[in-house]
């Protein structure tokens, strides 16, 4: 099965190359800079900051990709790997990321108006039967949310198209397509999977975040756990850290044995 094997060649090759965690640190730096105010507490600056991660991720994910391929396949991951790969696909996974951006939120909000005016219809189907409107109401929002998740597994892999066969921007998404169309259960069995436990693996972080909040640590967890932001924040950059290192191995796993099942189908027709 495609996706047990891309876990366990993910686990593989984090074992044999640390320098993925060493990558992965970069982004687990970067996804906590949004939390800066709360030491500043400058929003104007933590803004800033977080806008600048932006235009920075493609270079850490470009980098992370090269670097995670190199270590699956035996050719030698390094930091220099890392800083090629990264400089490299810089432009196209930064166009590619603004496009993948633009899609989805206008497929998003296109689909929010298509919601918007049927709710009138549930309204006046609230005047008959109350039931069927809230049904049917709740309905159209799963609805828009699977619609939106459809559009995401189709286009996902937009970005390991670009570092991993040098594709264009705009071929990146067709060949992910393509890639999904031709492999849909597959390709949405592990996503799920990969999803699920990605979120079951930062659960830890996503509650330190939210002691960070307004709403104090006391009102999040059954305890007020006493612990500074300045000790929280390290915290949640170790968890990102080896939670991105690992199971973004696993993502460009799947890629590389997607894409070899693919050719080896095309071949044997």
């Amino acid at each position: 099965m495609v996706t047990v094997s891309a876990f366990k060649d993910g686990f593989a090759a984090l074992r044999a190359n640390p320098i993925l965690l060493v990558a992965g640190l970069l982004f687990g730096a970067g996804s906590q800079l949004q939390y800066v105010d709360h030491l500043t507490e400058s929003p104007l600056l933590s803004a800033g900051i977080s806008l600048a991660w932006l235009v920075v991720f493609p270079f850490v994910l470009g980098g992370f990709i090269g670097t995670a391929q190199a270590a699956i396949e035996g050719t030698g991951a390094s930091l220099t790997q890392f800083f090629t790969a990264a400089r490299t696909h810089y432009l196209p996974l930064l166009l590619g990321t603004v496009l993948f951006v633009v899609l989805v939120l206008g497929i998003a909000i296109g689909l929010g108006f298509i919601g918007f005016f049927l709710g009138f219809g549930s309204m006046a189907l609230a005047v008959i039967n109350e039931m069927a409107a809230f049904v049917a109401g709740v309905g159209s929002i799963l609805m828009w949310l699977l619609s939106v998740l459809v559009v995401i597994m189709f286009v996902q892999f937009y970005h390991t198209a670009i570092v991993i066969e040098n594709q264009s921007v705009t071929d990146s998404f067709r060949r992910s397509i393509a890639l999904v169309r031709s492999n849909l259960k597959s390709v949405a069995g592990f996503s799920l999977v990969w999803i699920v436990l990605l979120n079951a693996f930062v659960i830890p972080e996503y509650l330190l975040q939210l002691t960070l909040t307004d709403a104090g640590p006391a009102d999040v967890l059954p305890i007020d756990l006493g612990i500074p932001t300045a000790v929280l924040l390290p915290i949640g950059i170790g968890l990102s850290a080896v939670g991105f290192a690992y199971f973004y191995t696993v993502y460009t796993a799947y890629y590389l044995r997607l894409i070899a099942a693919s050719a080896a189908t095309s071949e044997s027709v």
